[in-house]
């Protein structure tokens, strides 16, 4: 275990100076930290997401959506519309072809029965006016387990700090709920459209799922 966590420390850090050599090195570095077939790999500045098996490469990519706040900077706090940058695992798997009786079918069923609303912020691409209504996770979700402890050594730091600052009497928190999923608004894929989630074709996100596992790591960087 204490193995693991330096590679993967080692790993974050260099996510901060990534090239697009780097990349395979970080990819690597993970690889080695665990035995996992497959690694994600989501560029935001790309708007990619690569499926990346282990001594053959890149094996698939996907076109993505995530966060639409402009900075696209990693995430902070809750409520900031940003994705955050690291490496995760995936610890939920949620499907709408899974068995009508299972956790995995009923708990995506009622998230994609949430009907949002423009006027709370949640509307179409480009289309303020439109409610983003139901359906908005699509097939499939795929959960992160953000916040990691870098993330929360972060998250401390910044309110320390003032970076992060109360509004309204309440301090924001770190949030939670990020995952990979399907989308009800094609023209959102390839653009900066959601609170911080990565959105994806409902065809390809389905197509993910072959290489999905509970613990399969995901980096997300910058670029």
């Amino acid at each position: 275990m204490k193995i693991f966590l330096r590679i993967v420390s080692a790993a974050v850090a260099a996510l901060f100076f990534v090239s697009c050599s780097g990349r395979k090195t970080v990819v690597e570095d993970v690889f080695s930290a665990t035995g996992s077939r497959y690694v994600i790999v989501i560029t935001k500045k790309d708007f990619t997401l690569e499926v990346w098996e282990r001594d053959n490469g890149v094996v698939a990519s996907f076109r993505i959506g995530y966060g639409s706040n402009p900075d696209m900077a990693a995430k902070m706090h809750e409520g900031d519309r940003r994705t955050p940058e690291g490496i995760y695992t995936i610890n939920e798997i949620l499907s709408m072809d899974a068995d009508r009786s299972s956790p995995a079918y009923l708990k995506l069923r009622g998230m994609n029965r949430v009907y949002f609303r423009a006027q709370n912020g949640h509307s179409k691409f480009r289309e303020p006016q439109r409610d983003l209504g139901d359906n908005a996770y699509g097939p499939r979700f795929y959960g992160l387990d953000y916040p990691v402890k870098r993330d929360r050594e972060l998250y401390r730091k910044r309110v320390e700090s003032g970076v992060i600052a109360s509004s309204g009497g309440r301090l924001p928190g770190i949030g939670s709920g990020i995952g990979i999923h399907g989308n009800n608004d094609i023209k959102s894929i390839g653009n900066l459209s959601s609170m911080g989630c990565i959105r994806m074709y409902n065809e390809d996100v389905i197509e993910l799922e072959q290489y999905i596992r509970l613990g399969t790591p995901v980096i997300i960087m910058a670029h």
